[in-house]
């Protein structure tokens, strides 16, 4: 049962066998347990790697775009693309994870628009360099080709900055697996079954020796170590003897996990750093306000401004942009809010003034109210301007004895 903890990783079964990739086993030698483990790190890094990018995603996927016409809000035009279907395949949560993970794995995503309007992040393309715009061909989105070539001015390119996470998590893995595999293989021989197998020497001698000793270690005795109860069947000459102190104590055992789970949260650890995630709010522990702010300002904020800016940029252009016809992000939607936790800063908007009625529900994601006094402002009576204030004090020292 020593290979249940690593069955997710290596898609094996409780018998050790392999249910999907192939994995060659030879025998049951210690030199040979590390074969189990080849390419862990390779595994532990896809995990991990997904995780910080659905975590992003998810964020950036969450995002309203909402549209502006000469400075009033509309609901229509890009509204829709960006908010419900940037194409027939995708809602806007797949789309924007797409594009985040291509981000993430190239530093770089590329949006096509085909002749039907639909929007694509490109899987791949060629890209040929050049002062005036750069030109965009080759290119491919779920597998599928994309006829043309496109201007700079035609296609949506974002970037972000620093060094791509995936390159700095392969090498944060190839550390960390070698010294995974070892407290693997460790664990693995802690748990198995070790005897003594003694060949004569006139077995060795004989026709046929090799075959015999390859039929027995490859299959003969994994079966017996990996059966709950089995009969061993040996060939003329030889004899197999049983350690008395085979398998490792609870204590060992509980050693070895402890050191893989160790060694994976500090995996976890550098790659969250890498992507600039809070610990907390990467494994989803603890998170704290102060957290989710840092989360926001550091991984999300940079992707959804760098959208924001390309979409005013190509779509809208400048003369449109400073008429008040633009795109922009509304980051509140981001995080869910309790009605009973927000009830107290939600007075004190409507009570200053700032927001309406009508304002407060519709960043709650509630309908408006379609109702005059719902959109119009209040304020609390303790709020006054300082010349009034200093009337009513000048009132005060004129007439001391009112009360």
């Amino acid at each position: 049962m020593a290979f249940n903890i690593f069955k997710w990783f290596f898609g094996k079964n409780e018998n050790g066998q392999a249910t999907g990739d192939k994995v060659k086993v030879k025998g049951f030698l210690d030199e040979e347990v590390g074969e189990f483990y080849a390419g862990m790190e390779l595994y532990v890094q896809r995990m991990i790697f997904w995780a910080m990018v659905r975590k992003v995603g998810s964020a950036v996927g969450a995002v309203e775009w909402k549209t502006f016409r000469r400075g009033k809000e509309v609901k229509s035009g890009e509204y829709w693309s960006w908010n419900f279907s940037p194409n027939a395949n995708e809602s806007r949560r797949e789309f924007f994870m797409k594009l985040t993970a291509e981000l993430y794995q190239h530093q770089e995503a590329l949006v096509v628009e085909t002749r039907n309007g639909d929007r694509l992040v490109a899987d791949g393309y060629s890209t040929q360099e050049n002062l005036t715009g750069d030109i965009y061909g080759d290119i491919s989105s779920r597998g599928f080709s994309v006829p043309g070539r496109f201007k700079a001015e035609d296609v949506l390119h974002f970037t972000i900055q620093g060094d791509s996470a995936r390159a700095i998590l392969s090498g944060i893995c190839a550390m960390e697996g070698k010294l995974m595999k070892s407290a693997a293989s460790a664990y693995v021989r802690q748990q198995g079954t070790r005897g003594i197998l003694t060949i004569d020497d006139t077995a060795e001698a004989q026709e046929g020796f090799e075959e015999e000793f390859e039929d027995l270690m490859n299959d003969k005795f994994k079966k017996y170590f990996s059966a709950e109860n089995a009969v061993l069947p040996l060939y003329q000459g030889y004899s197999f003897k049983e350690n008395e102190s085979t398998g490792g104590s609870t204590k060992s055992t509980l050693a070895g996990t402890r050191d893989i789970k160790n060694m994976m949260d500090d995996i976890i650890e550098y790659t969250a750093l890498a992507f600039g995630i809070p610990l907390s709010v990467a494994t989803g522990k603890g998170v704290t306000d102060a957290d989710f702010k840092e989360f926001m300002t550091s991984c999300v904020k940079p992707i959804v401004n760098s959208i924001e800016t390309e979409i005013n940029r190509k779509l809208y252009g400048q003369d449109r942009v400073i008429a008040g016809s633009f795109v922009k992000a509304n980051l509140e939607s981001v995080r869910y809010v309790d009605l009973f936790d927000a009830a107290g800063p939600i007075d004190k908007l409507i009570g200053s003034g700032a927001f309406c009625i009508n304002d407060i529900r519709a960043k709650l994601g509630l309908e408006v109210i379609d109702e005059e006094w719902a959109w119009k402002h209040w304020m609390t009576k303790n709020y006054a301007t300082m010349g009034e204030l200093n009337e009513q004090l000048g009132e005060k020292e004129e007439n001391p004895d009112e009360k």
